[in-house]
């Protein structure tokens, strides 16, 4: 097979090296959720290494969210032009090397640094897998292969807690952040060597970019931002501090936490990919395009509100089920909402520079969740207050979504009303 002369689904048939496509964008996923795991397993350790308070270690766990938050548009304005292909090499290669150079910090301050570099890599991820998905994937197999693209966030976290907590227990937690960069060295190879050429042109030869205030005059637009806010808080929230949510619940030691971050990660992984099959068979047979996958989402985000039952749960089996349960439904919420915006844009060959446009919102809540934890943690003393702004947000969002995404999504002011 010539792999660089393989057609993707937007330019005729569906082909089986579109699996091959998948299976490399999810792995992405998964390293990119493994590094940022890592940080929240050697987080105690750093926190004492360096001195941190909780307040403190909130900035630090947010730390990588302030250059993922500003560049997210602009990286995927790069993305349209530069194309899947070299855009996924240079994000990849960027993070993994700043996740290496965070190994070697001798001061708190070189390796915040370090995380705000991984947080300028990391930024098109998201763009980058969407707009792989839109490109490879037929309609009817979109909501799935997105929320099986999503499912490495909870697939990365369980095996980067795993990894991490082996490596820093044996090794120490600058050898856990040098192997794991290592490993997002060699995928940046991989994606290099397989990924076809001439991706730009098939992305459409972008000779513009989106106009931001015909985007903010459509109410569908506003109605998957707020949605991915809410989903996103609850996601950053969850995936900066379960581990240290865990020894607080339970008691646990730090191999104790990281075994069972893992086990709510890989839960929710399994169950993600479930509700994405059943949200593409929820809509089977739907005109896509006036927005019925909504239903989906906020399905999914009042089943992701379950994140409020946390204070009354007092067995590891049922905080630990609890979290996978919550988690399992904010990645499918997420997946389902992102098949809905490429099923609403009618611009979709700008679909990067839009979802980037998305993530700078929901990320932009999203850094509020890691910092407003740990000064609700070092106020109170308890978690439960968390646990109840994650469970409202979610049912907002859920309201919201059930409301406002009904109609084409518009992201040049010369297109007809």
């Amino acid at each position: 097979m010539n792999l660089q002369n393989t057609a993707s689904p937007s330019q005729g048939q569906p082909t089986r090296f579109r699996f091959v496509i998948y299976v490399l964008i999810i792995a992405m996923c998964v390293v990119c959720y493994g590094d940022r795991a890592a940080l929240s397993v050697a987080m105690p350790g750093i926190a004492t290494e360096f001195g941190l308070n909780s307040g403190q270690t909130g900035w630090v766990l947010s730390s990588f969210l302030w250059s993922y938050f500003i560049l997210n548009l602009p990286s995927a304005i790069l993305l349209d032009r530069l194309g899947t292909r070299v855009m996924g090499v240079l994000a990849v290669t960027l993070w993994s090397m700043a996740m290496i150079l965070g190994s070697l910090s001798a001061s708190i301050g070189a390796f915040i640094a370090t995380r705000v570099l991984l947080g300028i890599g990391e930024a098109p991820a998201f763009p980058l897998g969407n707009k792989v998905v839109r490109l490879w994937a037929p309609v009817r197999e979109r909501g799935a292969v997105m929320t099986a693209f999503v499912c490495g966030i909870p697939i990365g976290l369980a095996c980067g807690a795993a990894a991490s907590t082996w490596l820093i227990t044996s090794f120490g937690w600058r050898t856990a952040f040098a192997s794991l960069g290592g490993l997002g060295l060699v995928w940046a190879a991989c994606w290099l060597f397989i990924s076809p050429r001439g991706d730009k042109a098939r992305d459409g030869r972008i000779r513009e970019v989106l106009s931001v205030p015909t985007l903010f005059r459509c109410r569908a637009f506003w109605g998957i931002i707020i949605s991915q806010c809410c989903a996103n808080y609850a996601n950053f929230l969850l995936m900066s501090w379960m581990p240290i949510m865990l020894r607080d619940i339970l008691h646990l030691s730090l191999a104790q936490s990281g075994t069972y971050t893992a086990c709510a990660n890989l839960g929710a992984a399994v169950l993600s990919l479930i509700a994405g099959k059943c949200g593409e068979y929820f809509v089977s047979g739907h005109a896509l395009m006036h927005g019925e996958r909504r239903r989906v989402v906020s399905l999914y985000l009042v089943l992701a509100a379950t994140l409020g039952f946390l204070p009354f749960c007092h067995t590891t089996l049922s905080v630990v089920g609890v979290l996978a349960f919550s988690l399992a439904f904010v990645a499918a919420a997420d997946g389902a909402n992102m098949a809905l915006l490429a099923d609403l844009l009618v611009d979709h060959e700008l679909l990067g520079s839009v979802t980037g446009l998305t993530m700078t919102f929901s990320n932009g809540v999203g850094i509020l969740a890691p910092i407003m934890t740990g000064y609700l943690l070092q106020g109170t003393g308890s978690f439960h207050a968390v646990f109840y702004i994650m469970a409202t947000l979610l049912l907002l969002g859920a309201l919201n979504a059930m409301i406002l995404p009904r109609s084409a999504v518009r992201a040049r002011p010369d297109q007809p009303a």
